[in-house]
């Protein structure tokens, strides 16, 4: 029977006569790289690679340890809340008004009161804070905890109460651990080793040590590492395909902004100010500043106010129209640009974040992306709109269904679906002639079709994905291996 030869690296040697030497065969990574003096991540790499040949067991342990945050500190230092209000009780005979507790007490009054009374320290009574229970014990339970805080800070790996890290008075933090034991001695290794080196030098060949050492062997079947080249996120890919395919159609991307008036939003858009979509569970409001000048806008908001009043029947108020939100929708660009009367015929597009008061999942974000379009020219029609809308969608290689829908200001109006990998259809797109008032309101003359796409989920339905939330996915893998089908 073959006698055991331990191969090493000149690395693993070294390490293993220092061993030797200082007598060190176990413990944990960062003891041990004191004792040897080497450095703590060297010694982690020399010692998994001995665990890949058997000569050594590695244990992996997580240390929990805690240390008092500012606040925890203060606590230690000048009592905790808590404390602070049942010896402010004690100084006035068991019982204050709430109002003095807070002048007291400052910003620790509500924390104070709150802890209080839930450990059954005090009772409230009308504006009347009064103490509950015997004195003595009520401080010496606070007196526990408060000396948990200083054994934390003598002794990090004390186990302190839950409470006080809750409270986040405490922080615990969780350290790995590396320890390890050599199954073979460093003596009985070292005598049955042999060195391996890469290549053979000429100080090797000339000292005759080329006869105590192997060549390294080399595996010509491994894969050589992969390079990563910086690519751009496949939604990213998408966006700029619709891009393209816009401006081979002739449109002319244009651009507006995302904390938008609802003005152009809305307003403009014929959409009525007490109309559903306007209240809070859908529209996100900026808090400062509330509402912009409308002054710049004269002339529009003349026809807006003349065209609602008369359209709707109300009493149309600029400040509602003068609010600030985050935008809604795209069309709130495409409502800027036909304020500007462009002379036709006209083509143009912008695609741009907006944001929503929506619940998150497979089909619904918060925040996402529309295409929107506009063209028009005397003579346009709804023909017309729904040619151009099949050419984009033929272009992007999806099955199109299209069925009559309305929209406050387009009419005719019509939505359209896409086919899913998985079969089902899904709402991408709403569009429309729009209606006289919204032109009237911008001060156009001719016939004008819009329409509103979904970025994300036109990209579903093109790359083949069914749950929208994996667009935005943080998977390096996913991102690098993802493939966007040209179209």
């Amino acid at each position: 029977m073959a006698e055991q030869v331990y191969r090493l690296s000149k690395s693993e040697y070294e390490l293993l006569k220092k061993m030797q030497e200082k007598g060190v065969t176990e413990g944990y990574i960062e003891e041990a790289a004191e004792k040897l003096n080497v450095e703590k991540t060297s010694l982690a790499s020399l010692i998994m690679l001995l665990s890949s040949k058997g000569l050594a067991k590695i244990d992996e342990e997580i240390e929990s340890l805690a240390h008092l945050t500012d606040k925890g500190l203060k606590a230690l230092e000048e009592g905790l809340p808590e404390e602070k209000l049942v010896k402010l009780l004690i100084e006035h005979n068991g019982s204050l008004d709430i109002n003095t507790i807070r002048a007291e007490l400052g910003n620790e009054s509500g924390i104070a009161i709150g802890q209080a009374k839930r450990k059954g320290f005090i009772t409230i009574e009308g504006n009347t804070v009064m103490l509950s229970g015997d004195p003595k014990k009520i401080l010496d339970d606070l007196d526990e905890l408060r000396s948990a805080l200083r054994k934390v800070r003598e002794d990090p790996s004390f186990e302190p109460p839950g409470e006080l890290v809750k409270r986040g008075l405490i922080k615990i933090k969780k350290i790995k651990r590396m320890r390890f034991k050599l199954n073979v001695s460093p003596n009985k290794i070292l005598e049955k080793s042999v060195v391996e080196v890469a290549k053979l030098s000429s100080n090797l060949i000339s000292s005759g040590l080329w006869r105590r050492v192997a060549l390294r062997a080399y595996d010509v079947s491994a894969e050589p590492p992969r390079i990563y080249p910086a690519r751009k996120h496949f939604l990213v890919e998408f966006i700029e395909m619709l891009r393209d395919i816009m401006k081979e159609l002739g449109f002319i991307e244009v651009r507006g902004p995302i904390v938008e008036m609802e003005l152009f939003n809305f307003d403009v858009l014929f959409q009525a100010q007490d109309h559903p979509a306007r209240e809070i569970h859908d529209t996100l409001w900026i808090k400062e500043p509330r509402r912009a000048d409308l002054t710049e806008y004269k002339d529009v908001v003349e026809r807006v106010a003349k065209i609602h009043e008369e359209g709707w029947g109300y009493k149309w108020n600029p400040e509602i129209a003068a609010r600030l939100l985050l935008r809604s929708q795209t069309t709130s660009v495409s409502a800027r640009v036909l304020t500007q009367q462009p002379e036709p015929p006209i083509r143009f597009f912008t695609i741009g974040r907006v944001y929503r008061s929506d619940v998150v999942d497979a089909t619904h974000l918060p925040e996402f992306h529309q295409l929107d379009g506009i063209m028009g020219w005397p003579g346009y029609t709804f023909r017309d709109l729904i040619g151009i809308l099949e050419e984009v969608a033929r272009r992007l290689g999806l099955k199109l269904k299209l069925k009559p829908g309305y929209f406050p200001f387009t009419e005719p109006s019509v939505e359209g679906y896409v086919q899913l990998p998985n079969g089902k259809w899904l709402e991408l797109f709403g569009a429309g002639l729009f209606r006289p008032e919204v032109l009237e309101a911008a001060g156009v003359d001719y016939p004008v079709g819009a329409w509103g796409f979904g970025v994300e989920r036109f990209a579903a339905a093109v790359l083949g994905i069914t749950d929208i939330r994996d667009l935005y996915t943080r998977d390096i893998g996913k991102i690098l291996n993802f493939k966007i089908k040209l179209i």
